[in-house]
């Protein structure tokens, strides 16, 4: 499996009339080559996404650059627990330009320390549904995420469900529906989100997400 969306998180498009080129590519590991590609219309930053996985104990990397809209780039370092051993981490850096040839990214080291809430959470491939366990959420993880649907890839779909712990970024400003990043496309049919709390059970409310999970799950997962 491979690993980095990240964050995956399509915005509505907006017309800035820009002509903006940004290199895209993704692959394992903390860098990746391509070409250089015109941005559409309301994507206006170059961004650089690098993935942490860790499966069962075993950590992995993904890289991806593509155009985004500069809403994306305050997204910062994502992380999402959906138990079982398996947690992702993403930051974001966005750049434009020449400054792109000198941009890195990191991912700073994982919070560890419960933060005193809970989620169910579990992760599938090829399945509707999954074995759900309580989890302890850590660090930034402030919300429970209950994400399912279809990803495409290469003309593949595969049926995923993820439950789980997230930082907040992970659920502001987004929407439940199709998109497309990095040639992957999604369509989620649940995007849910709830502020976690030491109860269990808490249901989720409405709203939309492309994980990076999903890329780091599914392509490279993605993104992401």
């Amino acid at each position: 499996m491979e690993a980095s969306l990240v964050i995956c998180i399509l915005a509505a498009l907006l017309a800035t009339g820009t002509c903006l080129q940004c290199e895209v590519c993704n692959g394992p590991g903390n860098n990746c080559t391509g070409s250089m590609q015109t941005c559409p219309a309301g994507q206006d930053s170059c961004a650089i996404f690098l993935t942490e996985v860790i499966l069962e104990g075993v950590k992995s990397q993904s890289f991806l650059k593509s155009c985004v809209p500069s809403s994306d780039c305050k997204v910062g370092t994502v992380s999402m627990n959906f138990g079982y051993g398996m947690a992702t981490r993403t930051s974001v850096v966005c750049c434009v330009g020449d400054a792109c040839r000198t941009t890195t990214v990191t991912v700073p080291p994982a919070d560890t320390k419960p933060n005193g809430r809970i989620c169910r959470g579990c992760y599938v491939l090829n399945a509707g549904q999954c074995n759900e366990q309580t989890i302890a959420c850590t660090g930034p993880e402030t919300q429970c995420v209950d994400a399912a649907g279809t990803v495409t890839i290469s003309g593949s779909q595969m049926q995923t469900v993820m439950k789980g712990c997230a930082s907040e970024s992970v659920c502001t400003d987004i929407k439940v529906g199709s998109g497309t990043f990095a040639g992957i496309t999604a369509d989620l049919t649940t995007a849910k989100c709830t502020a976690a709390s030491g109860a269990v059970g808490v249901a989720p409310g409405l709203v939309e997400i492309l994980l990076p999970a999903v890329a780091g799950l599914l392509l490279l997962k993605l993104l992401s």
